[in-house]
């Protein structure tokens, strides 16, 4: 299983006020991937190696760790986004569930691999990041249709901006809901 950030008890995803199903407070479109943390001492220059002291695998990407902050902070968030039919599309989406994340709304992408970033990370906190997000990973307006039956008046939208501008229109416009938007500075 993927290492998990401690965190306090937390409500259920699907909590019920007075015997009737609740939805989300806050559905999140954005990118879920695996996300691997090397620690090293000093970043290796090129034809050189060094040593890990630390590895860390997660349940990642700008989707998923809003969705997880949120359940933390004690909202209901529902994450849509995407994952491969593989092994590691199924343990990221098992350890969401575990962190009170609705993933009901995660599409299954055949024959896609799951994204996968792998963080290096050394002493001073200088950082790289290594991206392989496979086009598949990456949300459709299709993907964002089939997901309205979370979209409920009042509740908030989170559109994370690195997925396809017409997937990010679509989210954001969605009818009586408060929209978020997640821009992410490249370089």
């Amino acid at each position: 299983m993927f290492d998990r950030l401690p965190c306090s008890k937390l409500r259920g995803v699907n909590g019920r006020a007075n015997g009737a199903p609740r939805g989300p407070d806050v559905i999140v479109f954005g990118q879920i991937a695996r996300d691997l943390v090397l620690v090293v001492e000093t970043m290796p220059g090129a034809r050189q190696a060094t040593d890990v002291y630390q590895r860390r695998e997660l349940l990642g990407g700008n989707g998923a760790n809003q969705a997880v902050a949120l359940a933390q902070l004690g909202m209901r968030p529902a994450l849509a986004g995407v994952v491969g039919e593989d092994q590691i599309g199924q343990r990221l989406l098992t350890q969401a569930q575990h962190d009170q994340v609705d993933t009901s709304a995660v599409i299954r992408r055949p024959g896609v691999r799951t994204a996968l970033i792998v963080d290096i990370v050394d002493s001073s906190g200088q950082w790289r990041y290594l991206e392989d997000i496979p086009a598949g990973m990456l949300l459709t307006e299709g993907d964002v249709r089939a997901c309205r039956h979370l979209l409920l008046p009042g509740r908030w939208v989170s559109v994370q901006l690195q997925q396809p501008p017409a997937a990010a229109h679509r989210a954001g416009c969605t009818v009586s809901s408060r929209v978020a938007l997640d821009t992410v500075r490249r370089g």
